[in-house]
């Protein structure tokens, strides 16, 4: 049974987590934030493997992407509330100019579920114990999706 005091902690850490995520969201540049354009379904359509071929062959750009995307997920999070973090930030177009764009993933947009560790953000696993402490580094799940040119954009719920 909780005590009222564990209680009141969950409660709080629940809406401060819940107020990062809105602001964040709020906080993306405008592109994510606009319609979903005919480049953009696009590129929804087309196969993983062709969208890698398209950024190795530099048809597509990484962030082009990232933001097709990105613009999905933020518009399924409106209607199910499924992303428990948001990744995006000022930082991740400069760290899409140091990605390895010749890999097996190059320019890949992924969702990972709440459990997987990306440095700076919590590994919740859904309990709020474990919010506001941000993991110091990536897990070897992120290392190796990184190295083969993947991008995280988001982590999202356990059942979704």
């Amino acid at each position: 049974m909780l005590t009222p005091f564990d209680f009141f902690e969950h409660r709080r850490a629940c809406k401060q987590k819940q107020l990062e995520r809105s602001a964040r969201i709020a906080n993306l540049p405008p592109e994510y934030h606009s319609p979903v354009s005919p480049q953009d379904r696009q590129i929804l359509d087309k196969p993983i493997a062709e969208l890698v071929q398209d950024v190795q062959k530099e048809v597509l750009r990484p962030i082009d992407i990232l933001r097709s995307y990105g613009k999905v997920a933020i518009r399924a999070h409106a209607k199910t509330n499924c992303l428990t973090e948001v990744m995006i930030n000022p930082g991740a177009e400069k760290w899409i100019e140091d990605m390895n764009l010749q890999g097996p993933l190059a320019g890949i947009p992924v969702s990972l579920k709440d459990s997987i560790t990306v440095g700076g953000f919590d590994t919740s696993v859904g309990y709020s114990r474990n919010t506001g402490k941000p993991s110091p580094q990536d897990g070897t799940t992120v290392r190796i999706l990184k190295d083969a040119g993947q991008l995280a954009l988001f982590r999202r719920s356990f059942p979704h």
